[in-house]
């Protein structure tokens, strides 16, 4: 039996936009480009420390209080904590299957996918500003974005069936997914909150 039929779908579009952050992590690294390198980490760092719990733990310039110190970091700081965060990463996805498909579940605490354990404390306020700072998103893809979190806010609050709210959200879910990993991933933390039994 593969353990990929311990996953749901959410959880499976979820690692398929993690595959792609640890190629882009090791293209970075390869590149020994050192804007390449900065601007990966700043989106790891971005897309990962909100979700999860020290992320940025064993790596230089990094503070749980204030984040990363980027005036600090130079190019081997960079290089070393890309390769902390592709190793961080390739281990979540090489456990996640095992540890869906046990019994001993508490073991790993992915927070963003992995929520049957443990709550996660991410807002549609928190997700609308973070899609609003996202740099390289045009002002009208971005107010669409905003609209789909807000209609996913109104759906969460209706009083309905989890079927009928599933139904409401998968045409959310395929808008989303076609904006990239940076635009998914967030989102999907938001419909995996709502707790639908997915």
């Amino acid at each position: 039996m593969s353990d990929s039929l311990y996953l749901t779908k959410y959880e499976e579009n979820a690692i398929k936009l993690i595959r792609q952050d640890i190629i882009d992590i090791g293209q970075a690294i390869n590149s020994d480009d050192e804007t390449k390198i900065k601007n990966v980490h700043l989106q790891m760092d971005g897309k990962y420390t909100t979700y999860v719990p020290n992320f940025g733990k064993s790596m230089y310039g990094y503070s749980s209080d204030d984040g990363f110190a980027y005036e600090y970091l130079d190019k081997k700081s960079l290089l070393h904590n890309l390769s902390i965060m592709k190793g961080r990463l390739e281990g979540y996805i090489d456990i996640f299957p095992i540890i869906n498909g046990s019994e001993q579940k508490q073991g790993f605490n992915f927070n963003f996918i992995n929520n049957n354990e443990v709550g996660i404390n991410v807002s549609f306020e928190d997700v609308s500003q973070q899609i609003e700072k996202m740099p390289g998103l045009p002002e009208k893809e971005t107010n669409e974005i905003k609209d789909k979190i807000t209609e996913l806010k109104k759906i969460n609050n209706e009083k309905m069936s989890k079927k009928k709210k599933w139904e409401k959200i998968k045409p959310i879910i395929s808008f989303v997914l076609d904006k990239g990993a940076d635009v998914a991933v967030p989102i999907l933390s938001l419909v995996l909150q709502m707790k639908l039994g997915l």
